[in-house]
């Protein structure tokens, strides 16, 4: 087999300048050496590569640690993969497809059975063996259509405070916010850190983090993190709530933190980024038709261990499936396995019995936190079985929560 002109290596912290150029000529932007620092701090350096052309450095990619939440509450720690790019100068000579195979063994290695990542470009990943888990949508809503169903004051109170406070706070929030949510990540003190990171070029424009908390009786349990962004046409005014966060232990949190929201004068459009699917603020507006929604996918979720992946969660219904499962880029990673799995707990390992639902790894790793769509797979022509057998894969996978991510990584 012919070996690339290029190696791929782990980079060391004296690299990461020549790391971030790479980025920057693939994404198109310029680095800032004031903001090395900040992102160095949450670097894993036995985690980033780069691919180097002789001396020179023409890709890169990453993985950071996180674990995330699967169906039944099990947290399954993995590598989420990052700063993926490749210099234009050496595009097509298979420099993405050696750094994603290093991430993938390296995983491997470390025993994550999962790997995730956000895709620049949803062209790339699903012949790595990743698919779409976890869809969302940005919102947008005239605040001249916000009118609430229920318009009566919060039971709790709403406080606006500091970052500082915010800090000490929000942690506890989002830990009791997101429970039994498949997807969640955890958030360790460096992600926390980074979340609150606020330099002016990333507000286009619009104010620094405004901060509120919701309290009730038993403390914090929700909080808004968004901005502002003036904005006038003669006299009148047009400015926007821009929220990039918004989380809530209960439903009465989650009202009173969009009726906050909503109250806030001089503006003209409230815009939320990284929401549900099914937002539950559509049964909050008294004229939903208003909401506006942009989908797009969000987690893209692959499967480096199919047994050990399918063993960790739990199943809507007891069942017992045999699955054939085609991986064309990890083909050792493929193959026939046996799934026995309920609501009480699972177990899978591989077998000779003959395959009753055969799939691509990509889509059943679409299907794994949950939002599991077999039976239109199965329509499509993408998953083969007989319908008895995949209409059973299909409601144990199924899970009553939806999965949701807000972690960036």
């Amino acid at each position: 087999m012919k070996q690339p002109p290029f190696t791929v290596r782990t980079i060391t912290p004296e690299e990461y300048g020549s790391w971030e150029e790479v980025l920057g000529a693939s994404f198109g932007f310029d680095p800032r050496p004031e903001e090395q620092e900040v992102w160095k701090k949450r670097a894993e350096f036995d985690r980033y590569f780069g691919a180097f052309d002789g001396k020179y450095m023409v890709g890169t990619g990453g993985a950071l640690t996180f674990s995330m939440a699967v169906p039944g509450g099990a947290l399954l720690p993995f590598g989420g993969v990052t700063a993926i790019a490749t210099r234009p100068t050496h595009r097509r000579r298979g420099v993405l497809t050696a750094i994603m195979r290093r991430l993938h063994d390296q995983a491997s290695e470390r025993g994550e059975a999962i790997s995730a990542l956000w895709a620049a470009e949803s062209l790339i990943y699903r012949r790595f063996g990743y698919g779409v888990a976890i869809e969302g949508c940005d919102l947008k809503i005239e605040r001249a259509h916000t009118r609430l169903l229920d318009e009566r004051p919060a039971a709790g109170r709403l406080r606006q405070v500091s970052g500082e406070e915010a800090r000490a706070v929000f942690p506890g929030v989002y830990t009791r916010a997101t429970a039994g949510i498949p997807g969640t990540l955890s958030r360790g003190d460096l992600d926390w850190d980074m979340y609150f990171y606020d330099p002016e070029h990333w507000r286009d424009g619009a104010t620094a983090f405004r901060y509120v908390v919701y309290e009730d009786d038993g403390g914090p349990s929700g909080y808004v993190l968004y901005r502002q962004k003036e904005e006038w046409d003669g006299s009148l005014a047009r400015s926007e709530v821009r929220i990039g966060d918004l989380q809530a232990a209960d439903g009465e949190g989650y009202r009173a933190l969009w009726r906050y929201c909503f109250g806030i004068d001089l503006v003209q459009v409230v815009k939320a980024r990284t929401r549900r699917l099914r937002e539950p603020l559509a049964l909050l507006l008294e004229d939903p038709r208003h909401l506006q929604g942009r989908r797009s996918d969000k987690i893209w979720l692959g499967l480096l261990d199919v047994a050990g992946a399918l063993a960790a969660r739990r199943y809507a219904v007891e069942g017992e499936v045999v699955l054939e499962v085609v991986d064309d880029f990890h083909p050792q990673a493929g193959g026939r396995f046996l799934l026995r799995g309920g609501p009480d707990g699972a177990e899978c390992a591989r077998t000779r019995r003959s395959a009753q639902v055969t799939l691509a790894s990509a889509d059943l790793a679409a299907a794994y936190l949950g939002d599991a769509r077999l039976g239109d797979l199965a329509w499509l022509g993408r998953v083969q079985g007989k319908p008895a057998a995949v209409g059973l894969a299909q409601r144990m996978l199924q899970w009553p929560v939806p999965p949701w991510c807000t972690v960036g990584f």
